[in-house]
Formats: structure tokens, C-alpha cells, sequence
């Protein structure tokens, strides 16, 4: 999904993901996505981007600072509606039940 430094990274989501976001951030996502059309603030999207980013290779999670330093390079170089879109397309992969 992500290639930065000749790594590839991907993101994954689960449930307690979802809730330490939300807890995290003060927000309840289903509000947030629902409420904004699907385009999430740059604090919501950086904290998802953050708490889902692993490396593809073995499914490692990044460490926080690594994976906020690696979402300002890729905001940078992609834009944030794009990482937005990744974001959104990866929950509804993974947590699908979250957009019914």
C-alpha cells in the first residue's frame, strides 16, 4: 500500500484499534465519517494512519513516532486526501460493520 525507505507498509485495523482511536481522539468514528461525508479531520486521519500502520513483511506494527514521521512524509508527497481514502477503504475492509 505504502512504500517509504524501501519498506513496504500496509495498514490493518481491528476493534480495540478502533476504540483506542476513539478514545484517544474524543470522537466516535461512525459521527465522524458519517457527519463529514467520509472526510475525516487531519488529527483523526493521522491517529488511524498511526495506530493501523504495519510493516508488510511479518505484519510488524510501526512504532507511534516511526508511523506519525512516515504519515508527514506520505501526506507530503500524496496529499491527506488520498491517505484519507486509504484509511477509509482499509475500514471498510476490515471492519465493515462499522459502514452498515
Amino acid at each position: 500500500m505504502f512504500e517509504v525507505n524501501n519498506t513496504n507498509y500496509i495498514l490493518r485495523f481491528n476493534k480495540q484499534k478502533v476504540k483506542t482511536v476513539e478514545l484517544t481522539s474524543g470522537i466516535s468514528l461512525v459521527a465522524a465519517l458519517t457527519a463529514n461525508k467520509g472526510i475525516l479531520s487531519y488529527q483523526v486521519i493521522e491517529t488511524l494512519f498511526a495506530s493501523g500502520l504495519v510493516e508488510e513483511k511479518g505484519l510488524v506494527p510501526v512504532k507511534q513516532k516511526e508511523a506519525l514521521e512516515i504519515f508527514d512524509k506520505l501526506v507530503e508527497e500524496q496529499g491527506l486526501i488520498s491517505l484519507n481514502v486509504a484509511v477509509i477503504e482499509k475500514l471498510q475492509e476490515d471492519m465493515g460493520f462499522l459502514f452498515r
